[in-house]
């Protein structure tokens, strides 16, 4: 019986092909003259024919799809250097190790004065907010000296400088100093800057007494160019204009500014930026700034920090 049934489908597959060839040679030979149940069973054997196709072609891409998908070949990976990331973060940490603290050096407290802030004694048992133990030059030992122990009116923080001692850095201006002492190469100038600013502002709470220029005075240096908009916007020359200093000080003329009062161990420096073309009238003020910080503390036990201050 199974073989009459697989005899039986062989011949009707034999006929169906033979019924697709012959179609349309029929076509060709004959013209229009199929009939409609011709036309019905060519289109239903091309279907047919269409879709066997289709199947084998689908299941062709399917199976180089699976093939493709199966087989792998090994990726080439291009040699990647290493390289340490120092190289292109810029350090923002301080250095490893410890200071000692017990060698650095330590001030009596001098109280203040009219005119003058006085120094505090460093805290038993004293954990400083911060520790820098690059030890600045000697030039910016001098010139970090006000702000050793110093006394500010508000809330401060202690730091610990090597080789300097205890400085006092007020709350509200120790993000920026850290911006410049928390590096391992810490950028003293920078800091000594940020702490003199702090000087005149803390000041400006307190009305400024004019000292107005006696007629017998004269001026030691005259400017002729007034300065530019963005230079009094960076540093302004306002709180020395008739400053009465705890130095000798000297008569300067600035146009459109008034009478500056320099200290007399400052002029150089002073007229050292206003030398250029044009005037360097923000680096000239700086210099201002720097010498009211060490004008208005009182000085310390230690000539060599209160050396030139």
């Amino acid at each position: 019986m199974r073989t009459f049934n697989l005899a039986s489908a062989s011949v009707a597959a034999l006929a169906l092909m033979a019924l697709y060839d012959a179609t349309p040679a029929s076509a060709r030979g004959h013209g229009s003259s199929f009939s409609s149940s011709s036309s019905r069973s060519v289109s239903s054997t091309r279907s047919f024919a269409r879709v066997a196709t289709n199947k084998t072609f689908v299941k062709s891409v399917s199976n180089n799809t699976l093939r493709r998908a199966v087989v792998h070949k090994p990726l080439k990976l291009a040699k990647i250097n290493k390289v340490p990331t120092s190289s292109f973060v810029k350090k923002t940490t301080l250095s490893t190790g410890k200071l000692n603290f017990a060698k650095l050096p330590l001030h009596k407290a001098v109280v203040g004065k009219a005119n003058l802030v006085g120094r505090l004694s460093v805290p038993k048992n004293l954990t400083p907010k911060l520790a820098l133990l690059k030890a600045p030059n000697a030039a910016l030992h001098l010139r970090l000296a006000p702000f050793v122990q110093r006394h500010w009116k508000g809330a401060f923080f202690w730091v610990a400088v090597a080789g300097v001692g205890y400085l006092t850095v007020p709350e509200l201006y120790y993000d920026r100093f850290y911006r410049c002492a928390g590096l391992d190469e810490p950028d003293y100038e920078a800091c000594i800057g940020v702490l003199s600013l702090a000087v005149i502002e803390e000041e400006d709470a307190v009305r400024r007494v004019r000292y107005p220029m006696p007629p017998t005075a004269t001026y030691r240096y005259t400017s002729t160019v007034a300065p530019t908009m963005e230079a009094t916007q960076t540093c302004s020359l306002a709180p020395f204009v008739e400053r009465k200093w705890n130095r000798e000080f000297v008569w300067v003329q600035i146009p459109q500014t008034g009478n500056v009062t320099v200290p007399e161990d400052y002029y150089d420096r002073f007229t050292g930026k206003m030398g250029t073309e044009p005037p360097n009238y923000s680096e000239a003020c700086k210099v201002l700034v720097e010498a009211a910080a060490a004008d208005s503390v009182v000085a310390m036990a230690s000539p060599d920090l209160n050396r030139r201050l």
